[in-house]
């Protein structure tokens, strides 16, 4: 190695070791326990992203792809793709030796130094080298959006790094027109898409702007006869190699990811009905940008219950030096404008203000740029447009170094007052993001302890039950999936862990609130009969009872009522509550097998023949008989269907009633579950949302 490749090669290892001492900083206190906290708030998204590290490295470790699992979705199982799997391959050997809360913080703990070394790197190819080019990489590093991210628990979304390194390797190919750097792009592209659409998407864009304005611009000059580079040919077989790349590299992910989605037995569903209501629910007003404190374009905790913190505040120190870059330094103007444009794109498809949308002239919305885009692309789901101003957000902070680098460049300024400018500009960016936004600093934790009792049921084949599913709108239950990396035996849950998340309706029937509900689905324990309960000790190891969930759920009668008369007495241990199941004798695992040989039976037949009510007198009923009414359109022709549900949702109420019934019957079959999701759904109504999100979640699209 060469003199000067091994100074670059120090100079980066400094670099690295620097950003992460800043990184330790900001996740104070993981650095000292990385094994005992996960970084993150325990009400939200934190336990599912870090059960995913155990995930993957379990399923390879077993020689299995880590996409087709029984460990979630029990009895079943099904196909699932766990969508931060990048994060989890690079920490498969610190999660295979130190366990995956380590494994998961330690991922965290490096994303957030790379967002600072990436800003950096950003910075000085847009600039110029520099010990301005520090405050970027600070400036990256605590951006508001980032410090959000990681209290919510989103871990892909933390890895901001990928797209600041595309942008930095785009402005590189840009200015060298080397097919290295071309190359380079292009694999760092599909890195970025990998880590989420979002970035990718966002990337993409903003590339491709930096060359078509440099195309643009440097055309003009060849017209005007004024001297500056030409149009570079190489770009003519770059851009290609670039394009390839950056397919190949995210190819395999994006047919894990849609695969997962299509599979018939997928566990996680998109039902595209939903994006307009998502696109609400993330709705972006442009105020979010400029105004510091514990501002929110949406109060998702007020009005949805959910503990989430978005933001994209840009801070004032960063946005006063941009300003100044730019009057300083023509060459930045073009970079302010691709930065204003990603911005722009993280306003969604309308225009949202002070809680709503803006409207003009017959109540029409106020079309964004992002609508554009979101027609252009039709089946992808973009329901986080914030996620698409990182870009913008990755380019303000290189541009406020940049005018940083102005303001020191001044005549006049002793070495004292440009350390003193340089420090203070540090000081004042970082404490705008940890302290003025709607940041919480230090980043909650959540306890990565599991109670030892859960080693218990190791060498059991059977399943784990915890209960209870859910705790009002949030996440808390689905630390059961961040139990299973003690246990290692199936759940019945699907990501997130709620009543509605359930793969295991033969056992859940006890524990769903019967008719007279008005607000859907509802958890309301019963004491489980006979031919449950043999299902129960068929499909379950154990029962576990967290009592402080139960209360704060404020379930009354309790699951401890509702299972002791059936199941004995529990045993209280670590602060829970444990039904230890005895497996079923020889002669009831065959009584419990000819049962649901029986229940299969019976569906088949129903699907191959008409039910006996299934007549053309059925047919005539009509709204006086709704019963059979509905059972005429279950069994009748698709062509036919149509036109007698337009006359069953004249029926009103007691159709609809209907249909909530065969919903909640776990003996109905796909079919009849279709049609009455089918024609609930055009009953409208906002109780029967989670009703009809449960069913399509377990039948699948039809």
């Amino acid at each position: 190695m060469s003199p000067e490749s091994r100074t670059r090669l120090k100079t980066v290892l400094t670099r690295l070791l620097v950003w992460l001492l800043v990184a330790a900083v900001l996740t104070w206190p993981v650095v000292v326990s990385p094994g005992s906290v996960l970084l993150g708030d325990p009400r939200i998204d934190v336990w599912n992203h870090a059960w995913g590290y155990w995930f993957v490295q379990r399923s390879l470790a077993e020689g299995i792809l880590p996409f087709a699992t029984g460990l979630v979705g029990a009895p079943a199982g099904g196909t699932l793709y766990y969508i931060d799997t990048p994060g989890a391959l690079w920490a498969l050997p610190v999660t295979a030796l130190l366990g995956p809360a380590v494994g998961y913080n330690l991922v965290l703990l490096c994303r957030v130094a790379l967002a600072g070394f990436s800003g950096q790197l950003l910075a000085r190819e847009l600039t110029g080298a520099g010990r301005h080019t520090w405050l970027a990489g600070l400036a990256y590093a605590t951006t508001p959006f980032l410090l959000c991210e990681l209290a919510n628990g989103i871990s892909e979304v933390c890895a901001t790094h990928w797209l600041a390194l595309t942008l930095t390797l785009g402005a590189r190919a840009l200015r060298t027109a080397r097919w290295q750097d071309f190359l380079a792009l292009g694999l760092l592209q599909g890195m970025t898409t990998v880590t989420t659409f979002y970035y990718g998407l966002t990337s993409a864009i903003l590339v491709g702007g930096m060359f078509l304005v440099a195309i643009g611009v440097r055309g003009i000059r060849k017209a005007r006869g004024v001297a500056g580079p030409g149009l570079e040919r190489s770009w003519l077989w770059c851009f290609p190699l670039t394009a390839t790349s950056a397919f190949l590299v995210s190819l395999p992910h994006g047919i894990a990811f849609y695969g997962s989605l299509k599979a018939a037995d997928g566990l996680v569903k998109r039902d595209t009905t939903l994006n307009e209501q998502l696109i609400r629910h993330n709705a972006v007003d442009p105020a979010v940008y400029i105004t510091p404190g514990d501002f929110q374009s949406v109060d998702l905790l007020g009005e949805y219950g959910e503990p989430f913190i978005h933001t994209g505040y840009l801070r004032w120190t960063v946005l006063l030096l941009v300003a100044w870059g730019a009057i300083s330094s023509r060459r930045l103007r073009p970079w302010l404008v691709l930065m204003l444009f990603s911005l722009v794109l993280g306003l969604g498809p309308y225009l949202w203000w002070s809680g709503d949308w803006v409207t003009f002239g017959n109540n029409k919305t106020l079309s964004l740029p992002f609508d554009w885009l979101r027609r252009a692309l039709p089946a992808v789901a973009i329901t986080h447009p914030l996620r698409l101003s990182l870009g913008g957000q990755a380019l303000s902070c290189a541009l406020a170094a940049g005018g940083l680098a102005a303001v020191l460049s001044r005549p006049g300024l002793t070495e004292t007052m440009k350390r003193v400018i340089l420090v203070g500009a540090g000081l004042l960016v970082a404490g705008e993001g940890l302290l003025g936004s709607a940041a919480t600093w230090p980043i909650p934790t959540s306890d990565a302890h599991i109670a030892p009792v859960y080693s218990d049921f190791v060498d059991d084949d059977r399943a784990v039950l915890d209960l209870p599913a859910e705790v009002g709108t949030s996440m808390l239950t689905s630390r059961y999936f961040w139990h299973q990396t003690a246990h290692t035996r199936p759940i019945p849950y699907t990501p997130d862990v709620r009543l509605g998340s359930t793969r295991d309706l033969d056992t859940f029937q006890a524990f769903m609130k019967r008719e007279g509900s008005t607000r859907g689905m509802e958890e309301e324990p019963s004491t489980p009969d006979e031919p449950t309960v043999r299902h129960m000790r068929q499909t379950y190891a154990a029962i576990v009872l967290h009592p402080d969930f139960e209360a704060q759920a404020g379930l009354e009668p309790g699951y401890a009522d509702a299972l002791t008369p059936a199941l004995g007495e529990p045993e209280r241990v670590d602060g829970l509550l444990v039904w230890r199941l005895e497996p079923l004798a020889q002669n009831e695992q065959t009584a419990a097998e000819a049962t649901a040989a029986e229940a299969a039976r019976r569906e088949k037949k129903e699907q191959e023949h008409p039910m006996p009510d299934a007549t053309p007198e059925a047919k005539t009923a009509g709204c006086d008989e709704p019963q059979r009414f509905f059972s005429a359109i279950a069994q009748a022709e698709p062509e036919e269907r149509e036109v007698l549900q337009d006359e069953a949702v004249s029926c009103g109420e007691p159709m609809a009633e209907v249909c909530r019934k065969r919903l909640r019957n776990p003996a109905s079959s796909v079919a009849v579950l279709s049609t009455a999701a089918t024609l609930l759904a055009r009953f409208a109504h906002p109780d029967d949302d989670a009703l009809l999100e449960k069913t399509w979640a377990t039948i699948g699209p039809q």
